[in-house]
């Protein structure tokens, strides 16, 4: 298809076709008659064949099974509507697919003898951008829908507690701070389609604001901990439920200190919060309040999980264990 017979331009068809290719545009025909096609080089390269003429049928078996049949169709269309057209199809399947536009002028327009020509263009990279885009469109909407939801239960549950207007207004917006400092986690510097965040990078910007009134907290996490970004709204709503009572009854109060410890047991994720206080303390959550419960509710239904607490006026311990990511 290439000569170097140069146009008074100083032009050959080879020069020609080689800046088309280079864009990723390619050369075909095809007879409806016969069912054979005419491939340049670039073309044989897009279906993965050695031939310059080959059956359409045997290039229809290439493409992407959920593209065939509208294809074909489209095909064999283009040979009799005297219009534009352009459709697009996958070549195979998996990691390797290319996506191809086929470009051109329909019926005797488009013909040159018995030969229907027209172009392929490789639109691979602009599809994958696409299909990262929704990617992430389609996580940013889930995660949204998470968010409302937990911000309806959190408004229900918090509303139910409160004694008075002040302290629904103080504690809703506390745990609404959290679940934005939880979400900014999984959205932000990873990227939005971020799939699990360190546990110890969590664990240390969740306690960031406690941690700067008393220092009194070590936290100790196993190399390779991580959890879901899907969780991370329940892992915040427990640590936000431990840090506060602490800041009211226990270490982060200057009443003692904390040690907060992660490891792999077994295929769980143990994660021990204990607190040690210098001086007695009677705090009114028993096991049987609001925090309490809600505690026990995220860890058993939001993480699938079991929890263990243990309370005296010097200590307080709860293991939790929750399956590992």
């Amino acid at each position: 298809m290439q000569t170097t017979q140069q146009t008074e331009h100083g032009w050959s068809l080879g020069d020609f076709t080689d800046t088309i290719h280079r864009g990723g545009v390619a050369l075909w025909a095809w007879s409806p008659e016969t069912r054979l096609a005419q491939l340049d080089s670039l073309c044989r390269e897009f279906w993965g064949v050695n031939e310059s003429v080959v059956s359409i049928d045997a290039l229809f078996e290439r493409m992407h099974e959920d593209d065939r049949e509208t294809t074909i169709a489209a095909w064999f269309a283009s040979a009799i509507d005297p219009t534009a057209y352009s459709f697009d199809f996958r070549i195979g399947t998996g990691d390797d697919v290319r996506w191809i536009s086929a470009r051109g002028v329909g019926g005797s327009e488009g013909r040159s003898g018995g030969w229907v020509q027209a172009i392929f263009l490789d639109i691979t990279q602009h599809r994958r951008a696409e299909e990262a885009a929704q990617l992430v469109s389609n996580e940013m909407a889930h995660r949204l829908a998470n968010m409302f939801a937990v911000a309806r239960a959190l408004t229900g549950i918090v509303a139910r507690e409160a004694s008075d207007v002040q302290e629904f207004a103080n504690d809703l917006s506390g745990r609404f701070e959290v679940l934005h400092r939880a979400t900014a986690m999984a959205t932000g510097a990873r990227g939005i389609a971020s799939e699990s965040i360190p546990l110890k990078t969590f664990l240390d910007q969740m306690l960031i604001p406690y941690d700067r009134m008393s220092g009194a907290e070590i936290v100790t996490v196993e190399d390779g901990l991580s959890i879901p970004a899907d969780d991370i709204n329940n892992y915040a709503m427990i640590v936000h439920e431990l840090a506060t009572n602490s800041a009211k009854y226990g270490a982060y109060s200057g009443n003692g200190s904390l040690s907060v410890t992660a490891k792999n047991r077994d295929g769980n994720l143990e994660i021990r919060w204990r607190e040690e206080l210098r001086h007695d303390v009677v705090a009114p959550d028993s096991g049987t309040g609001f925090g309490s419960k809600m505690l026990r509710q995220t860890v058993t239904r939001g993480l699938r999980g079991t929890i263990e607490r243990q309370l005296d006026a010097r200590s307080l311990d709860v293991l939790i264990s929750v399956p590992a990511a």
